[in-house]
């Protein structure tokens, strides 16, 4: 990889293929000099790179076993700021894999001197060929919109890491909040003290990974805890401290 003295920016959000959803936690790394890797604890990452051509790796681990996982090709050609967003595909081990697994593929190239009227085959490479393009055209018209979300998602998060949307209210036990927390809290309250992630999402209408920065804000303040069940988690008020914010 040949230096230079500019320096851009890589980043991005990495996605689960079947949800659309930011994956919090997922490994992502960087084949650079020395290489370079994090923890998208959120479902995004960022890179200071050079010039030069990379490999970045993405993988997302369930019970402590690859569960999805995308690589992708940069060509960082001059300074400035490169957003690459990796949709994550499910991971299967090649153990799991044998030819006995795999499905007889029938034989869709034509004989050399095909008997007359034989145009089945030419028929079935038609409808594969136009089937292929219309699951990449789908494809590519998702990643866009998804693209489109991550970059307001970006800068939500940049926003709200360096200042709250609001001024802070004192609550009646003294603790103080911004207005966004607040509305948090109070969703919370009228939801009985508890709330699935989705549906606190569904309610503020803010992007994923900010409604993920507020979730974590109050627990650091220790207003709510956050519980894991399935794939989503659960946001519960303590009301033994702060029943009556």
């Amino acid at each position: 990889m040949a230096e230079a003295a500019e320096v851009a920016t890589v980043h991005g959000a990495v996605y689960d293929w079947e949800t659309f959803k930011l994956l919090e936690n997922t490994i992502v790394e960087v084949n650079s000099t020395p290489p370079q890797s994090q923890v998208a604890k959120y479902g995004l990452y960022s890179f200071d790179l050079p010039m030069g051509i990379y490999i970045l790796k993405a993988s997302y681990y369930e019970n402590g076993e690859l569960a999805s996982y995308r690589e992708e090709m940069l060509n960082i050609t001059d300074g400035g700021d490169y957003l690459l967003d990796m949709l994550l595909l499910p991971a299967y081990p090649e153990s799991n894999l044998n030819d006995s697994d795999l499905p007889e593929i029938p034989t869709l190239i034509e004989e050399e001197n095909p008997l007359p009227g034989n145009n089945g085959s030419k028929s079935t490479i038609f409808l594969i060929v136009a089937g292929s393009l219309l699951i990449a055209g789908a494809i590519v018209f998702l990643v866009l919109k998804k693209k489109q979300s991550s970059q307001k998602a970006y800068l939500e998060t940049s926003l709200y890491e360096t200042e709250y949307s609001g001024s802070e209210n004192t609550t009646d036990d003294g603790v103080s909040l911004p207005q966004d927390l607040q509305q948090v809290v109070n969703i919370i309250k009228a939801n009985g003290g508890r709330i699935t992630q989705r549906e606190l999402r569904n309610k503020i209408h803010y992007s994923e990974a900010k409604v993920s920065l507020m979730i974590s804000d109050l627990e650091n303040r220790g207003i709510v805890e956050k519980y894991k069940k399935g794939r989503g988690n659960i946001i519960v008020l303590k009301y033994a401290e702060h029943q009556n914010i």
